[in-house]
């Protein structure tokens, strides 16, 4: 209490020296009376409204105080007050802070402004412009918040280990003005719920897997200054997971094989390649990689002895684990590529292609008319490295339900000599990639059929194709040349392939003198 009468004391002791020095001087504020009613020459006023002012720490800050001009202004002296100190009173800086300054207004309006720079944390709070020079003082009060970056002083973790199947509990706190949010990322990566982030200092998450893992952020926004980041590295602990590449690899004698296993295990796994039950190592004839989870099993120059099951296991301190793999030289499952509409009512040129590290030595082709009952009537039967179609038979199912099987090799005539023979003798490197079409005829207009086929090498026969669809037309294309079976570089009917055309003795005799001059001029050569 004594301290603001003391305060008025000051005031009121300038008003009395300004008054003094002022004398009989003409005031501005008479001068420009016509500017205003007749009221307002006595009633001097605040023009600035009290306001709450939000500034960043470090920042600048410019307090207003402004009022009215009248004839009684010259009588006024104006105060800046905060927690009942006087900081200026009229012109004069009382306090000794040297980051405030008083800046005089400018314009038609009397008063003064307060400035502060650098402003910190300790500036805070209310300012009060004070008009003395009357029994009741009039004043305006601002008030200042300083507003704070936000700054990360507690995390829960550096690195949090957790086992499989436990619940993950990590904590994240921060400081600032206005109090921060805090918001959980990680890096590379979606959260573990698919989101892009999660909001809030506590992250939790349920039943830790394999996907858990990773290096999670903390990140602080108060939306003043820079944002403030920590990071938490999860590590699951996890007996090892295996995910096969491919669980049949198809290849060939002389090729180069990879077998590859993905491995996902921490600690870090110890990975052995097995075929059946013997353990490979590192020789001549193979080679193991690891690049991350990536574990492989390289086989060159694959021999017939190489064809068979393998098995990669994975162990760790917390348990093992095995992924199977076959090597085979069968050819892969055919595929059909021809129209599913037919150019003709009553036959068919189906296409396919199959991949064969080997010659194909033949197909099997089935085909039927499709009905409601032709379902679940088909079975694959392996025997002997074989697969074996089981067709209903005629109590079994109807006559109509029964499959047409036809037989065709793959042998080519080029000028008479059989191109496998020909690409045998001389080495020749083999496409992998091998297409076949055959014309099925005797078929029934407007009627929709199904068909499956199979393809054999020197290792067997594969697994049958699934079943391909096609129609036929009600009625022929106009001067339609009719298509005969495709085979490699030539053409031939399938009733040649099927024997009802026997070959010629002039033919024969061609073929023989053809394939004596060749084998001849390979002799030649060689010696």
């Amino acid at each position: 209490m004594r301290k603001m009468d003391s305060n008025r004391i000051i005031i009121s002791l300038l008003s009395i020296i300004l008054l003094v020095i002022q004398g009989t001087q003409t005031s501005p504020a008479y001068q420009q009376a016509e500017n205003y009613s007749e009221g307002d020459k006595y009633l001097p006023g605040f023009l600035t409204l009290g306001q709450k002012y939000s500034i960043a720490l470090g920042s600048t800050v410019i307090l207003p105080c402004k009022i009215n001009e009248t004839e009684k202004s010259s009588d006024i002296v104006l105060a800046w007050i905060r927690n009942r100190a006087v900081m200026v009173a009229g012109p004069t800086k009382v306090t000794t802070n040297t980051r405030v300054r008083l800046m005089p207004s400018t314009g038609y309006t009397s008063g003064y402004n307060l400035e502060i720079k650098d402003v910190r944390l300790t500036d805070a709070g209310e300012y009060i412009c004070q008009m003395g020079g009357e029994e009741v003082p009039k004043e305006v009060i601002h008030t200042l918040e300083v507003l704070i970056p936000p700054k990360i002083d507690y995390v829960s973790h550096n690195r949090l280990d957790v086992q499989k199947g436990s619940p993950v509990r990590i904590e994240c706190r921060a400081i600032g003005n206005p109090k921060p949010k805090i918001i959980w990322t990680r890096k590379n990566n979606m959260m573990p719920n698919g989101e892009a982030n999660i909001t809030g200092n506590v992250l939790e998450l349920q039943h830790a897997t394999r996907h858990t893992a990773g290096h999670y952020r903390c990140i602080a926004d108060n939306r003043v200054g820079q944002t403030d980041a920590r990071e938490i590295n999860v590590i699951v602990m996890y007996p090892p997971e295996i995910e096969v590449e491919r669980s049949l690899i198809h290849t060939g004698v002389g090729y180069e094989a990879q077998l590859i296993c993905i491995v996902h295990a921490e600690p870090q796994p110890h990975v052995i390649w097995y075929k059946d039950t013997t353990q490979l190592g590192t020789t001549e004839q193979h080679s193991q990689q690891n690049r991350g989870n990536k574990y492989s099993l390289i086989i060159r120059n694959v021999t017939y002895s190489d064809f068979g099951n393998y098995s990669c296991q994975a162990s760790n301190s917390l348990g093992r684990e095995r992924g199977y793999l076959q090597l085979s030289g069968l050819p892969t499952v055919c595929y059909f590529d021809s129209p599913t509409i037919s150019h003709y009512k009553d036959q068919y040129n189906v296409s396919w292609t199959v991949t064969s590290y080997s010659a194909i030595r033949e197909y099997r082709l089935f085909y039927r008319k499709q009905s409601a009952l032709n379902t679940l009537d088909f079975h694959d039967v392996p025997i002997y490295n074989q697969v074996v179609p089981h067709i209903l038979t005629h109590h079994e199912r109807g006559i109509n339900d029964q499959w047409e099987n036809v037989v065709i090799p793959e042998i080519t005539y080029d000028y008479g000599v059989s191109r496998y023979n020909f690409a045998s003798l001389h080495h020749l490197p083999q496409s992998t990639r091998h297409t076949k079409s055959f014309l099925i005829k005797n078929l029934q207009p407007a009627t929709h059929y199904e068909v499956r086929v199979q393809a054999r090498n020197d290792h067997g026969w594969n697994k049958l194709s699934a079943i391909f669809h096609f129609t036929t037309r009600s009625d022929d294309y106009e001067n339609a040349i009719h298509p005969d079976v495709l085979d490699g570089a030539g053409l031939i009917h399938s009733s040649v392939l099927n024997g009802a055309t026997p070959l010629s003795s002039s033919l024969i005799f061609a073929v023989t003198i053809t394939a004596c001059a060749i084998i001849s001029s390979y002799f030649s050569r060689s010696t």
